[in-house]
């Protein structure tokens, strides 16, 4: 059966980052660091349950951590349960991965916190999972991270990993979470963290979403944190943008599984089961088991018009374009200098969007970098990475940051 159309070209994206990674870490044997003792947490995928109710505390606040192994045999690995904030401003948890250089660090060690891309629905496609197994597929591009000496926070984001659906592609709560890990990378006992460590985030995809919600918030959800700069990519800033240019494509999974995440935020505006056909629901059912390339391949050119009663778009119901306009990036000033890049072929996430919340972050007075790449989307992630780090590296030492506003 031959694969859909469209299907290798992210085949042929994976086999890139992989090759990148290979790079990444040539020299540096991939073995697991020896877990840290006195784990607080429990064994297993219990980990990933959270206490009911949660215990007392603050956003950040870690409710217990692990040692785990490290596909960077220069750095050790902890997995780790922290407390974040939903989009209706209910505490919850979040996991995710604190990783550390054990070389020692001549200064205060900076911390960086990594938003991944999508990895998919089902639990078992939680990065801290995979970066345990060594299977994380942006693994490279946190290595180029510790490579330079810095820590490492990796979110799961909500849902993901921890009981529930994934906030997919719901930007607040998903800047909540980029924010959060980095308090909890600082209140992790044996990372040996300070609190007051100079901070940046990286993102690509549905992490530059992230990072950009997380620069947006910085002022008013967590003004203690000294951020220098942002890295943020592929960011899909206008979700109606987006999923009108992927609906019918190879890259239908995305626009299924943003349903699904922002049923989980909002589960009253979009009540996504009353809008499904029973077909509908067994495929949304079927997509919530499932990692990226396995999603892709098997809602690879679906319509959404395909699954739902009487074939109503659900971006078009006033209910649900309400809170899908409450995520779009672009209505408020982050104040940390910020690096955009996108892909000029980008055919998942169209170079306009990325243009347009330039130009809206531009028109606010935040100080942001807007960088072009000759490539599509994932092989975007892969050349711009020499430019992201030197980018960070030049905010976390005091450098004044470019712009071309």
């Amino acid at each position: 059966m031959p694969l859909p159309r469209g299907f290798h070209v992210r085949r042929l994206g994976r086999v890139l980052l992989t090759v990148a990674a290979v790079i990444a870490v040539a020299g540096v044997p991939l073995v697991a660091a020896a877990p840290a003792s006195a784990d607080t947490g429990p064994a297993g995928d219990a980990f990933y349950i959270p206490p009911n109710p949660l215990p007392a505390g603050s956003p950040g606040d870690v409710i217990w951590w692990r040692g785990s192994a490290s596909p960077v045999g220069s750095a050790r690995a902890w997995q780790v349960l922290y407390r974040s904030t939903t989009a209706a401003g209910t505490a919850t948890a979040v996991s995710g991965t604190v990783l550390v250089p054990t070389a020692p660090f001549a200064g205060t060690r900076p911390v960086v916190a990594y938003a991944a891309g999508t990895q998919g629905w089902g639990d078992q496609c939680a990065p801290s999972k995979s970066i345990a197994s060594n299977s994380f597929d942006e693994q490279f591009a946190v290595t180029n991270l510790l490579n330079r000496g810095w820590a490492v926070a990796v979110t799961d984001y909500p849902g993901l990993g921890t009981p529930g659906d994934e906030t997919y592609n719901v930007g607040i709560p998903e800047g909540f979470a980029v924010l959060d890990s980095l308090r909890a990378a600082t209140r992790l006992a044996p990372a040996a963290l300070s609190p007051a460590a100079p901070m940046a985030i990286e993102g690509y995809s549905q992490g530059g979403a992230a990072a950009g919600w997380a620069a947006q918030q910085l002022p008013s959800y967590a003004p203690e944190l000294r951020l220098a700069g942002i890295a943020a990519g592929g960011t899909p800033a206008n979700l109606q943008a987006v999923a009108r240019n992927i609906n019918g494509t190879p890259f239908f999974a995305f626009l299924a599984g943003t349903a699904i995440g922002f049923n989980a935020a909002y589960p009253a505006a979009v009540a996504l089961q009353s809008r499904l056909t029973p077909v509908g629901k067994a495929a949304v059912a079927t997509l919530n088991g499932l990692c990226q390339l396995p999603a892709l391949a098997l809602f690879a050119g679906q319509r959404i018009e395909n699954f739902t009663v009487g074939g109503v778009n659900p971006i078009t119901v006033p209910a649900i374009a309400a809170v899908l306009n409450q995520n779009n990036l672009g209505t408020s000033r982050p104040t940390v200098p910020i690096l955009q890049y996108h892909g000029l072929f980008d055919e998942v996430i169209p170079y306009s969007v990325e243009n347009t919340l330039h130009n809206q972050w531009c028109a606010v007075g935040t100080r942001t970098q807007l960088r072009g790449y000759l490539a599509e989307h994932v092989l975007t992630q892969v050349v711009a990475q020499t430019d992201v780090t030197n980018y960070l590296s030049a905010r976390l030492a005091g450098t004044p940051a470019p712009s071309n506003c």
